[in-house]
């Protein structure tokens, strides 16, 4: 047997080396041992926050509702979810609208708003269609993915009677969600979910429209300034009304061709009649309800389409049937898409490099502000809160 005696500083040095090793084994120990977890729950971040900020409803000393921000635990992935890392949120009407809601039902602890853009940071491991890490939207209905609609499949709307997605941190089921068009900003994406989908239903994605068309749009908010854009993509002629001048002017930078002031001419399809040379309007985005939609209906062209989109002055008014009659017109409600009409719409903002008008962007500290700003009615566009970079 031979018996090597080492120096000092030879075994030192060996002793340092069997301690790497063994640290090096521990961290890849340490690595499989997160891998293995984010395989079950599959994520794009190896740590994630405990807590996450919402912004939830509460009762309102009067009636209705009133906003409140939060700190809560963050929520638990399920089968068929992802958790999502929210960057941006869209503001609309309606959320000004469930301030007010007073029908019987409890609202209390409800996750505000409906439109949110963000990434996937964890599966869960049922989840079907996405990847972690991937840049995605949120959709207004949970459950509708394609075909028409059903009262099942419009009872999952976010933001009311389902949980919203104002939060850094939210869960959402994979048919919730759909991939963002590439080249957007989070800001961007945000505002496609609700007010770009519904453009797109009310005016060329159930229609075909064209060069030699003419559509009218009421108003230069969300829905208003997406359907004007697709409509000027398409070749349309397109008129839109306002009570603003300035708003006007920004319309026609947008693409429109003429606009109406409708508090000078509060009869305004007069003026459609004349620059449309008497033929009317092929297409009529109404997002005013009561106290439009017989203005509308005298604008329209024969054989002319009614897209009754909102309610800004009322959702109880009357649409005049025999005008539509006369007319051999159509009137058609809609109340945003289906998943399937959202990656049609994705599809063609992509292909034509859409950018979405945005009026502000506020931080989420200044929810209330944004609230304010929206009331005002005093933008054109979308109002955007920003979340993380």
């Amino acid at each position: 047997m031979r018996i090597v005696v080492l120096g000092v500083a030879a075994a030192a040095r060996i002793a340092l080396a069997a301690s790497t090793l063994t640290t090096t084994f521990k961290a890849v120990i340490v690595t499989l041992s997160v891998g293995l977890f984010c395989m079950g729950s599959a994520c794009a971040q190896s740590e994630l926050p405990t807590t996450t900020r919402k912004v939830i409803l509460e009762k309102s000393p009067g009636n209705g509702y009133r906003w409140k921000l939060v700190q809560t635990a963050l929520p638990q992935v399920r089968d068929h979810q992802v958790l999502v890392r929210v960057h941006a949120v869209s503001l609309n009407h309606g959320d000004l609208e469930m301030l007010k809601r007073d029908d019987g039902r409890d609202l209390t602890g409800l996750i505000v708003a409906s439109d949110a853009a963000g990434e996937v940071v964890a599966l869960g491991k049922d989840a079907k269609g996405i990847r972690s890490g991937e840049r995605i939207t949120s959709l207004y209905f949970q459950d509708w993915v394609d075909g028409p609609a059903s009262a099942e499949k419009l009872a999952g709307a976010l933001g009311g009677p389902l949980d919203g997605v104002l939060g850094d941190y939210i869960v959402l089921d994979d048919t919730a969600i759909a991939p963002m068009p590439e080249g957007l900003s989070y800001e961007e994406g945000a505002t496609l979910p609700t007010a770009a989908l519904t453009a797109w239903m009310a005016s060329i994605g159930q229609r075909a429209i064209g060069k030699g068309d003419t559509v009218v749009v009421q108003g230069t908010g969300g829905v208003s300034v997406f359907a004007l854009q697709f409509a000027a993509i398409a070749g349309a002629r397109v008129i839109v009304t306002s009570s603003s001048d300035d708003k006007l002017a920004r319309a026609l930078a947008l693409g429109a061709s003429a606009g109406i002031n409708y508090k000078t001419l509060p009869a305004w399809s007069n003026r459609v009649l004349e620059l449309s040379n008497g033929h009317g309007a092929d297409l009529i985005v109404d997002v005013g309800g009561r106290n439009t939609l017989d203005q509308s209906v005298k604008s329209l062209a024969y054989g002319g389409t009614l897209s009754v989109v909102g309610g800004l002055s009322g959702y109880d008014g009357n649409i005049p049937a025999l005008g539509l009659l006369l007319k051999t017109a159509t009137a058609r409600g809609i109340y945003v898409g289906s998943r399937a009409d959202y990656l049609r719409m994705t599809a063609f903002v992509r292909t034509h490099r859409v950018r979405p008008v945005i009026d502000r962007v506020f931080p989420l500290e200044r929810y209330g502000e944004a609230l304010e700003h929206m009331a005002s009615g005093a933008f054109v566009g979308k109002i955007v809160l920003r979340l993380a970079d």
